[in-house]
């Protein structure tokens, strides 16, 4: 039985894959690093901590990963207050949260930057459930943040759609055991989410009758 629509937020929800990819610009350009796109496109959908660490061994960065993490979160947190959503993605929300769907967030991103989106783009109380990377033991691609999601809503994974935009993502939610919509986000491009079980070009491309018959 269908009971819960569970979408990624960076990407999906918020047009914030640029303002990730300059908040780590920002972050170690003041260490003489600098970072280009086409590093951070392999990155999308994994936590930034991760993203920070590897980039920091990669270019021989000896600063403490704790110390550049909070130079991006601060970064990130003034930018996000100004992001923009998604065309389609508050619709599709509104659609399905006055539905009898659940309606469930499951992004990497950290919980205290969740919530500046959320705040932002007046979405709190939308979601029955809400989980952040930090809060799994394994980030995505590994399905724990789905099924602590599914696990919140208090529904089976089988009984779950998610919407990804990322490798990582869909693989996360397929390896929860959940049908997953793959959207080819205006800057998504490079990731293979080809294992979605329905893939759109355009967020205007679903409403609750399409997401029911999938």
């Amino acid at each position: 039985m269908f009971e819960a629509v569970i979408f990624d937020l960076d990407g999906v929800i918020v047009d914030s894959e640029p303002l990730h990819h300059r908040a780590i610009r920002e972050t170690f350009a003041p260490h003489g690093i600098r970072i280009f796109d086409e590093e951070l496109q392999a990155y999308m959908g994994v936590p930034s901590r991760i993203v920070i660490q590897d980039l920091a061994e990669l270019h021989d960065l000896d600063v403490g990963i704790s110390a550049l993490s909070e130079e991006h979160k601060s970064h990130l947190r003034t930018l996000y207050a100004e992001s923009i959503p998604i065309s389609g993605a508050l619709e599709l929300l509104e659609a399905v949260n006055a539905s009898d769907l659940k309606l469930g967030l499951a992004s990497s991103t950290d919980r205290d930057l969740i919530e500046v989106v959320l705040e932002r783009l007046a979405l709190n109380g939308f979601f029955n459930a809400v989980v952040s990377g930090e809060e799994v033991e394994h980030p995505k691609p590994m399905p724990d943040i789905y099924l602590e999601a599914a696990r919140r809503l208090e529904c089976e994974p089988r009984g779950c759609t998610a919407v990804e935009d990322s490798q990582a993502g869909v693989q996360s939610a397929k390896g929860a055991g959940m049908r997953c919509i793959g959207f080819r986000s205006p800057h998504s491009l490079g990731q293979d989410i080809g294992q979605a079980d329905v893939i759109v070009e355009d967020l205007w491309e679903l409403d609750l009758d399409r997401l029911k018959e999938m």
